[in-house]
């Protein structure tokens, strides 16, 4: 197996994609590096930046932005799929943070996790299943925030019924074969909404829903649980003994980037220890006082474990700047 992610150095790309980079290969060389980490770069990342890469051990590949870039941005990260491979490749986006040995994940042929909430709706996937034939896995599935808001309210989830994903951390025994599956999906299902009223970002723009009909066409999904792609919601939801964050858009703040100790720590207060705090308001029937002390707790005790490692990593002085 490989571990793969993709960097746009692009000058038109955030900064924020080079640390959140740099993060992702010290977790994976902290934790993970029983396996492979190839990194594909679109553009000319700074020099520091390739060279801190390839200290770690990380190979670093060069690589052109794929063909529907201006379709949809997210798509870069197809090119780590078609690229051959001599295994499995678990590719991660690279706000990723890797905190265990991945090397046993076994599975048929693809797996990947649930997303936070369906962004198709009922009458999209029926217009895209009347228009391109193409259709998602018919399989009851409850969504992350579905899941919150019952165990709040101490009601039953929402569930739906057309499987919808969060690629960002997904297993592929066979990564060129989804890759031309998911590069079709994008491509069609953006063509199918061209000047359509039903045209939103969920199917134009959006990568997942080609996503989940590549998955279809694909077959042997086996799903992973939530924390293989352990994003603040799972926080929020009491989700114990996290193996992959998924960091979601660090650096993404009001007032721009800032030292990494102080940028994750803000951060972190923002997007899952003020929204734990808050989950007992508005009548909620959960947690209890006990329980929400605990999930503080967890939360306080990774944000400590990614803390420590980006400081022991140098970077919050690290100069991402060419030399002149």
């Amino acid at each position: 197996m490989r571990i793969r992610t993709v960097l746009d150095a692009r000058p038109s790309s955030a900064p924020r994609f080079q640390l959140q980079t740099l993060l992702l290969a010290h977790s994976w060389d902290r934790w993970a590096n029983t396996v492979p980490l190839d990194v594909f770069v679109v553009g000319k990342a700074p020099t520091p930046v390739e060279e801190r890469l390839r200290e770690l051990g990380a190979t670093v590949v060069p690589c052109a932005s794929h063909p529907l870039n201006a379709v949809s941005p997210s798509s870069n990260k197809l090119v780590a799929l078609k690229e051959p491979s001599d295994g499995p490749v678990l590719l991660v986006d690279n706000d990723a943070f890797i905190l265990v040995d991945v090397s046993g994940l076994r599975g048929r042929k693809l797996r990947t996790t649930v997303c936070g909430r369906a962004r198709v709706t009922v009458e999209q996937w029926e217009h895209i299943r009347r228009a391109t034939g193409l259709e998602p896995l018919r399989q009851e599935w409850v969504s992350l925030q579905s899941a919150l808001k019952a165990k709040r309210l101490g009601r039953e989830p929402k569930v739906e019924d057309r499987l919808y994903f969060a690629s960002g951390v997904s297993w592929f025994r066979e990564p060129a074969e989804f890759e031309s599956l998911w590069t079709d999906g994008i491509d069609t299902i953006a063509k199918a909404f061209d000047g359509h009223a039903l045209k939103s970002f969920g199917v134009h723009g959006c990568d997942q829903a080609a996503f989940a009909v590549a998955a279809a066409q694909h077959g042997g999904l086996d799903l992973l649980p939530p924390t293989y792609n352990h994003r603040p919601m799972c926080f929020r939801l009491g989700l114990e003994d996290p193996k992959i964050l998924h960091l979601g858009e660090l650096g993404a703040l009001k007032g721009g980037m800032m030292p990494f100790s102080q940028l994750l720590a803000t951060w972190w207060e923002r997007r899952i220890l003020t929204p734990i705090s808050r989950l007992d308001r508005d009548g909620a029937r959960w947690p209890s006082g006990e329980e929400k002390a605990r999930m503080l707790d967890e939360a306080a005790s990774v944000r400590d474990r990614v803390l420590a490692l980006g400081r022991d990593a140098g970077l919050d002085a690290f100069d991402f700047s060419d030399p002149p």
